[in-house]
């Protein structure tokens, strides 16, 4: 694998994407990043505190869409770190391979030749179960409140990226989760090396 290769990953709550997405990238060897660990580079590339990127981020979507839509010309702080986040990841892929999860990474780096588009989903039950008993983010989990942030996932796509999130047709594959982390990232890896590298 000599020229470098993306692997973007976009994913439901809880379908474990930033455990493949480290697996993975620490089986092929290359770089790994996910919006925690590229706050940093945000913040310093557009010049805001870390914690004031990571509340912008984490904002509410309706809230987000709300405050565009009304101050559509004022280039609102939001837009400001969508943007930055794009030369970030663009800057990042020029360095070398790597597997980025969440942050549209898919439409990031789209005009990218070597770009493997994934996108993962779940059952609910498996997700809630996921995130509760492996992440720990939470005691407890509805199945409503699952579906609000998947719903906050997709709109905050839809509206930078014009796209639906997680319509087949913007991937070139997609899983269930529910077959396993270790299954999902054993294929992910095979199909990296065939078309990345020509290993069968």
């Amino acid at each position: 694998m000599s020229e470098n290769f993306y692997i973007a990953i976009g994913r439901q709550s809880g379908c474990g994407g930033r455990l493949v997405g480290k697996a993975l990238a620490d089986r092929l060897g290359i770089a790994y990043y996910d919006k925690d660990n590229i706050i940093d580079l945000v913040a310093e590339d557009c010049g805001l505190a870390r914690q004031s990127v990571v509340e912008l981020m984490e904002r509410k979507t309706s809230s987000l869409l709300y405050e565009m839509a009304t101050f559509a010309h004022t280039n609102p702080l939001e837009e400001q770190v969508f943007l930055s986040k794009n030369r970030v990841i663009n800057a990042l892929a020029d360095q070398g391979s790597m597997v980025i999860v969440g942050s549209c990474g898919d439409y990031v780096l789209r005009d990218r030749e070597r770009l493997l588009k994934v996108f993962l989903y779940g059952s609910i039950e498996q997700r809630i179960d996921r995130i509760v008993n492996v992440y720990k983010d939470t005691v407890s989990l509805s199945p409503q409140k699952l579906k609000s942030m998947d719903k906050s996932r997709a709109d905050y796509y839809r509206f930078f990226t014009s796209y639906k999130w997680g319509d087949w047709t913007n991937y070139d594959i997609l899983f269930n989760t529910d077959l396993g982390l270790d299954p999902v990232t054993d294929m992910l890896e095979h199909i990296a090396n065939v078309r990345f590298g020509g290993e069968a």
